[in-house]
């Protein structure tokens, strides 16, 4: 049975229409995002707006958030960007305008936003390094260099990167454990072979929180 206090989570909607309908004064937003020093030529930055709505709390075990967001005419006040996926609007990531700390999406459909490799490389037979951020925070205090991932299910992608930048230990584990040993054991293959890819591809800097 649906939860209808959650009207547009995994639910078959109409994300652009949404996006539009409740999206209101960018400037604020862009104004929040500046006072913590966000460059402003980031592309979280340029597509920033407010929304009002409600946090709800939950266990999303499908997902790496713990929050979902449902956009509404009062209520929280939210930093929204819009999540693509083959330039199509299939999500909207949230952050409290007031703790930076609880985040989380509409629809659940989005998987990643930022990019999966860096846009200077131009050549494409270069290896591929990717930063991947644990929070919104982080990707927009890197001027949202690499990826968030919304979604587990995107993880997997991430053996095709040759070289993997986590935000900390545990976060390095995460990843790990997402992308390579878990692919593994389900597809009943060599799981210490996975591990050690895992080692061989991931390195770790200082997480921004």
């Amino acid at each position: 049975m649906r939860d209808h206090t959650l009207p547009y989570w995994r639910n078959n909607v109409d994300a652009e229409s949404i996006f539009e309908g409740f999206s209101h004064r960018p400037e604020r937003a862009k104004a929040w995002l500046r006072h913590r020093k966000v460059s402003e030529t980031c592309i979280g930055f340029e597509c920033a707006v407010m929304m009002n709505g409600h946090f709800e709390g939950g266990v999303l075990s499908d997902h790496t958030y713990h929050w979902t967001f449902t956009p509404g005419r009062k209520g929280d006040h939210a930093i929204v960007v819009p999540v693509y996926e083959q330039g199509r609007l299939v999500d909207m990531l949230a952050i409290s305008r007031h703790d930076h700390r609880v985040w989380g999406c509409v629809t659940g459909a989005g998987q990643y936003v930022g990019n999966f490799t860096d846009a200077s490389r131009t050549d494409r037979t270069q290896p591929a390094v990717v930063h991947v951020h644990d929070t919104p925070y982080s990707w927009f205090m890197s001027g949202c260099e690499g990826i968030l991932p919304l979604a587990k299910a995107f993880f997997p992608l991430m053996q095709l990167a040759s070289s993997i930048v986590a935000q900390g230990y545990e976060h390095a584990w995460q990843i790990a454990n997402e992308a390579f040993i878990y692919p593994a054991e389900r597809l009943g293959l060599d799981c210490e072979a996975a591990e050690l890819a895992a080692f061989d591809r991931i390195s770790f800097g200082v997480s921004a929180c």
